[in-house]
């Protein structure tokens, strides 16, 4: 019984250990993750865990249960509501999710879009499909090995350009 108890109590602290040496940040600065980086076998969540804004990761669905295939993100506030809202600016906005977009169409081949729901005050979604963003890079971006290269290349700091993907694919404000 002691036995027990003691494997019960070690298992208890560790997982306490573990949870515990995550620290998230209050900001959407989180390193960015290039698809080459990435394990053939990982997993749309550990993906997603390594994407700006994956601290306020408040949920993943992927629906491939009948075509088109997509995968809903969705953020919201872990513990402090002003620093989550301070987090999500416009432009910060724009920017993390037309990355995140690139990284998760680049990575997981047979998903057609990425629908985002940012629980703000006033929640914020959008969805991207894979077509918008091969218009906006002029190629297809399974063709990329790393959708970093490609998000890079044409529009990394060039707010003007994103501004115009936002133009004709706005965030709706949802009521």
């Amino acid at each position: 019984m002691k036995k027990i108890d003691a494997s019960l109590t070690l298992c208890i602290v560790l997982t306490c250990l573990s949870g515990c040496a995550y620290a998230p940040h209050n900001n959407l600065s989180a390193e960015r993750v290039s698809a080459s980086s990435l394990k053939r076998d990982t997993s749309i969540e550990e993906i997603t865990n390594k994407l700006p804004g994956h601290v306020y990761l408040k949920g993943i669905t992927f629906q491939n249960a009948q075509k088109p295939y997509y995968l809903a993100i969705n953020y919201a506030a872990t513990d402090n509501q002003h620093a989550f809202e301070k987090s999500w600016t416009s432009v910060k906005t724009k920017r993390t999710l037309l990355h995140n977009a690139t990284i998760l169409l680049s990575a997981v081949q047979n998903v057609d879009s990425v629908h985002f729901t940012i629980n703000t005050t006033v929640p914020q979604t959008i969805t991207i499909t894979r077509k918008e963003l091969t218009d906006f890079y002029g190629t297809d971006l399974r063709n990329y090995k790393d959708g970093t290269q490609a998000w890079k290349a044409k529009y990394e700091g060039q707010q003007e350009k994103i501004e115009e993907f936002y133009d004709a694919h706005p965030i709706t404000e949802m009521q």
